[in-house]
């Protein structure tokens, strides 16, 4: 799925539900109809409810006066010691894109938030647009468990997977030269790498690795740009994905697909539209 479907957001700012269901929605058209923030972020909160999964915190934030939303929902449910499922929300009331829903973990001693998947669902704001992306969410969520558990083999092989310092710089150039993350990030991640703040990232592993790139791109992305942060990290795991065994250290182009991005990306849930 193209990198493009997640709209960057600069100039973010986070906001309450009681802010996000004042923002005013524009009056439909013959062929647009969309559709207010705080309905679709509801829409999930429901559907994730009904299906049994507890909510332990949620972020909100609008862009653009209010026309573009993102949010993130970080649920009850681990997938790991100290990692649980997380979900991402947006919309926009500007034509600018369709709503969506992604997926992905927050690792909680350092609260970093990457995403996994690119959009999940994804549906246009068409007149059935709305009741659309409720089967999409109900869809979605119901297979919740399903990706639960193959975020749990991915993140068992990269903390088995051992990474030499040349293979660790290999990679942290590849980031670079990618896009995955700008000039001022490389130093960032590689003084988090060289110098760790926290023992998590201490060991020469794929899985220390990916927390350092999660934690810069957190610290300088998250906040202005949450939007932006999630596709960094969606990109970030198409790079750095672990070989499907592990008896022998690869370089970044041993386990890589012929486009040139790696391999082993777990599988959307269900097929942006």
């Amino acid at each position: 799925m193209a990198t493009s479907t997640l709209v960057n957001h600069r100039g973010a700012r986070e906001v309450g539900f009681e802010e996000l269901a004042q923002v005013p929605t524009p009056p439909a058209t013959a062929t647009w109809f969309p559709i207010p923030h705080h309905q679709v972020f509801q829409s999930v909160a429901d559907t994730l409810h009904g299906a049994g999964f507890g909510v332990r915190q949620t972020r909100l934030s609008l862009t653009r006066d209010g026309a573009r939303f993102f949010g993130t929902l970080d649920l009850s449910t681990p997938v790991s010691d100290g990692i649980n499922l997380a979900v991402g929300v947006r919309n926009s009331i500007d034509k600018s894109f369709p709503i969506g829903f992604c997926c992905g973990t927050r690792v909680f001693v350092c609260d970093n938030l990457s995403f996994t998947s690119e959009v999940v669902v994804s549906k246009k704001h068409t007149r059935f647009g709305a009741e659309r992306y409720l089967e999409g969410i109900s869809h979605a969520v119901s297979g919740l468990h399903q990706y639960k558990e193959g975020a749990a083999q991915w993140i068992g092989r990269m903390q088995h997977w051992d990474l030499s310092e040349d293979a660790a710089n290999s990679y942290l150039l590849q980031a670079f030269e990618r896009g995955v993350i700008g000039i001022r990030m490389l130093p960032l991640v590689l003084k988090e790498r060289r110098h760790p703040r926290l023992d998590d990232y201490r060991p020469r592993t794929g899985w220390s690795l990916w927390n350092c790139f999660t934690d810069v791109i957190g610290r300088t992305r998250q906040k202005a740009s949450p939007a932006e942060a999630a596709l960094s990290t969606i990109r970030l795991q198409k790079l750095l994905a672990p070989p499907l065994t592990l008896d022998a250290e690869c370089s970044p182009t041993d386990h890589a697909d012929s486009s040139g991005e790696g391999g082993d990306v777990p599988a959307a849930l269900v097929p942006g539209e």
